[in-house]
């Protein structure tokens, strides 16, 4: 964002922080927060679509990723805008503010949605809950996506969406600098975003846990359905999923905690400021394409799905051969695991 060119600002204990605006609006993070954003919007809308195209993952966890995937679509786009047009604006332009309340809503929605993700498998694959998880996801709509516009509501009536300076974000509008801001902050995104981070990283260790004995301690419990090969796969996406959420969020978040301790490294930024700063700018706007890269391109249905694709169009030119259709055959037949599990398997 850019509307001044004051250098220096005030945080809430009244100290002179640093302003990011020139670090903010370089080439270097545009391009590199745009290409990020894109990736994201384009990710998360796939999902959403093949959601609705494939009626075969239908089910109550990739209708939870579906949710989460619409609000980094919209986090994402937002985002975008603010890097782009609401940077031009002062602070208490209603398009500043309107990116401000959009970008906030939707960060609370993620976060809330990834939580609840992990509560839901952990009810089902642990506590083996099927029926209370399916009534708690449908009350959790009323918390997921009604509290976050609560909050950011009350955010937006005290007047407290606008621009920071870029000392906390990476060149969009969120909260502006009055003397409450550190609160503000905490309310409307670090607190959730910490809080989602710890409780995702703990639900998914006990899951992960909970499967490893499975397949070590208890090996002739293993259900029909949940295969060691499965289980391990399982395993393994268990700590990517907690691992890359905290790597797309950390260089925000290590940034507010700077703002927040008042560190400054001179009246100049230094380079690992700028570095965290272009980082940040990629990882807020990427959770929509990890997603993507986690729970739909390394899969095997979408792997499966091209190599279909493929045969059919060589169908339309000239007959294909059993070896290659056998691929397909063999994939598909492959899927053997119930809906609670695939999310994470396949």
């Amino acid at each position: 964002m850019m509307f001044t060119s004051s250098p220096q600002s005030s945080n809430a204990t009244g100290a002179t922080t640093q302003s990011f605006e020139k670090e903010a609006n370089a080439t270097t993070n545009r391009i590199l927060s745009t290409i990020s954003g894109s990736l994201s919007i384009l990710g998360s809308s796939f999902i959403i679509v093949t959601y609705f195209l494939w009626k075969d993952l239908r089910s109550t966890s990739r209708k939870i990723l579906g949710y989460i995937s619409f609000a980094d679509f919209c986090l994402a786009a937002s985002a975008l805008e603010g890097l782009w047009h609401s940077r031009m604006t002062s602070s208490d332009h209603p398009s500043c503010k309107a990116q401000s309340f959009v970008t906030t809503t939707a960060s609370l929605w993620s976060f809330f949605w990834t939580t609840f993700l992990a509560v839901f498998l952990y009810m089902i694959v642990v506590k083996k809950k099927r029926r209370e998880a399916e009534i708690v996801f449908k009350v959790f709509h009323v918390f997921g996506w009604g509290i976050p516009l609560v909050i950011v509501g009350i955010a937006l009536r005290e007047d407290k969406l606008g621009n920071d300076l870029d000392e906390v974000t990476p060149g969009w509008c969120w909260i502006n600098s009055t003397k409450d801001k550190i609160f503000w902050m905490w309310i409307t995104g670090k607190a959730w975003e910490i809080s989602s981070c710890i409780l995702c990283f703990l639900l998914f260790f006990l899951l992960r846990l909970h499967i490893r004995k499975k397949v070590y301690h208890d090996k002739g419990q293993l259900s029909s359905t949940l295969s060691k090969e499965t289980a391990l796969k399982v395993q393994k996406r268990l700590i990517l999923v907690p691992a890359i959420f905290v790597m797309v969020r950390i260089w925000g978040t290590t940034r507010f905690l700077l703002y927040w301790g008042n560190y400054r490294s001179g009246d100049d930024s230094a380079w690992w400021e700028e570095a965290l700063l272009y980082l940040q700018g990629m990882g807020d706007g990427l959770q929509g394409f990890t997603n993507f890269l986690l729970f739909s391109f390394f899969t095997e249905k979408f792997q499966t799905t091209l190599k279909q694709a493929f045969l059919a169009c060589r169908r339309i030119q000239g007959p294909t051969s059993e070896a290659s259709q056998s691929i397909v055959i063999t994939a598909s037949e492959d899927r053997n695991v119930n809906e609670n599990t695939y999310l994470l398997s396949h």
